[in-house]
């Protein structure tokens, strides 16, 4: 009797055994991945650290680190996962070269657009999709050298300042016996067309008749060369800023040489230029940073740097997680995309207190450089020939600008 309430037992444990075997769930077993994530050489231990963390976030995706060579930015695009600006989306896209991550962003419930300021999300959306998440944000600010500054007794630019206190300070730091110039004007280099846009449109100018989605452009307009004259006049009238024949160094290392010899008080650069992280030398002056000064309005001009995904890849999921573990860190020098983290405090460690209250400052006025402007290449070249003859006296401001006004057909 015993012996078979036993067996009977042993049947019903067993049975109940294959009910609760059909009724569990299999735990999923993820199958490891690889992504590749390109980097720069000075960001070695940056990305190191963050491969790590996320490695221990998720185990089975493995980012493989691979160092690229900023003089070869093909090497880039060979990766899983890649950074980029805005400007090269349209390329990108056109040539099939990164997803659009939109399904990845509507599959996303913890996704949310609105973590972003204002315009930096739009500006990686292309013919209605979206192929890149931003990063940071890289802006055009004014750098001053604070041992010349003390040199000639001059007060610091501030928060907030005009062109009148941009003069005055340019004016008394300029000393021609010893070769010093207040300003160093963009002549020949990648910010050279910029500058004078800047210029223009802090008088209250404009040339695009929209910095989103321009559909024609105007450069000759009477703001336009009143600015113009103002700016042609830092070298002519002046003198706080050098012409061409009176750089103390070589146009190709203008105005990187004449700064590091401590020959100009301020200069404009990106955020990103910080000490000289960006430039062929770093600088050893004590140095500061203020937004742009501003005339009947405050403006500046910049780039926003963002993650997109490789057509090439086989894992866009785990890309995804990637972007957006990487999304949720601080970036290495320019301003965060993420509003929270730009005005956290450790931003304000991370770059010390002046340049986190010019960068925060600086990104109200901020205008982000939209991918349509490429369309306006042509216009672009034939505006900055006008920009050369006016900082060069060729010519006037008004005659130069009228000229560029008829060859672009506008």
């Amino acid at each position: 009797m015993f012996r078979n309430k036993t067996v009977q037992s042993c049947i019903k444990l067993g049975l109940l055994l294959l009910v609760c075997t059909g009724c569990a769930q299999p735990i999923p077993t993820l199958e490891p991945v690889t992504i590749k994530f390109p980097y720069y050489e000075r960001d070695a231990a940056y990305y190191t650290s963050l491969a790590e963390q996320f490695n221990a976030r998720y185990p089975n995706i493995t980012v493989e680190l691979v160092q690229v060579n900023w003089r070869n930015p093909g090497q880039v695009t060979e990766n899983d996962v890649f950074t980029a600006d805005q400007l090269s989306l349209p390329q990108l896209a056109q040539q099939g070269a990164i997803l659009d991550l939109s399904p990845l962003i509507e599959q996303d419930n913890a996704f949310d657009k609105n973590v972003y300021y204002p315009g930096a999300l739009e500006t990686f959306q292309y013919e209605g999709k979206t192929w890149g998440i931003p990063s940071n944000i890289n802006m055009l600010m004014l750098y001053y050298n604070k041992d010349l500054f003390d040199r000639y007794s001059t007060p610091y630019p501030t928060i907030g300042w005009t062109w009148n206190d941009f003069l005055e300070r340019a004016e008394d730091v300029t000393d021609p016996g010893s070769g010093v110039f207040g300003y160093a004007i963009q002549h020949d280099n990648e910010i050279a067309i910029m500058e004078p846009i800047l210029f223009i449109y802090q008088h209250g100018g404009q040339l695009f008749d929209s910095w989103q989605n321009p559909t024609t452009i105007t450069l000759n307009d009477p703001l336009n060369v009143e600015a113009m004259e103002w700016y042609a006049g830092l070298i002519q009238t002046h003198g706080v800023a050098p012409s061409r024949a009176q750089g103390p160094d070589s146009v190709q290392y203008y105005p990187y040489g004449g700064v590091i010899q401590n020959k100009y008080g301020m200069w404009m650069g990106m955020l990103s230029d910080q000490g000289g992280v960006t430039w062929p030398m770093r600088w050893q002056m004590r140095w500061g940073v203020v937004p742009l000064p501003r005339d009947r309005d405050a403006f500046t001009l910049a780039t926003v740097n963002g993650f997109v995904i490789s057509t090439k890849t086989r894992h866009p999921e785990a890309c995804w997680k990637w972007i957006m573990f990487l999304n949720e860190q601080m970036p290495t020098l320019n301003m965060p995309a993420r509003r929270a983290l730009a005005e956290s405090g450790e931003y304000t460690k991370l770059v010390g207190m002046e340049v986190a209250e010019a960068a925060r400052a600086a990104v109200g006025d901020t205008v982000l450089i939209s991918p349509s402007l490429i369309g306006f290449e042509q216009a672009l070249e034939v505006l900055g020939t006008a920009f050369t003859a006016i900082r060069d006296g060729q010519t006037s401001a008004e005659a130069a600008l009228n000229t560029a006004q008829e060859q672009v057909g506008f």
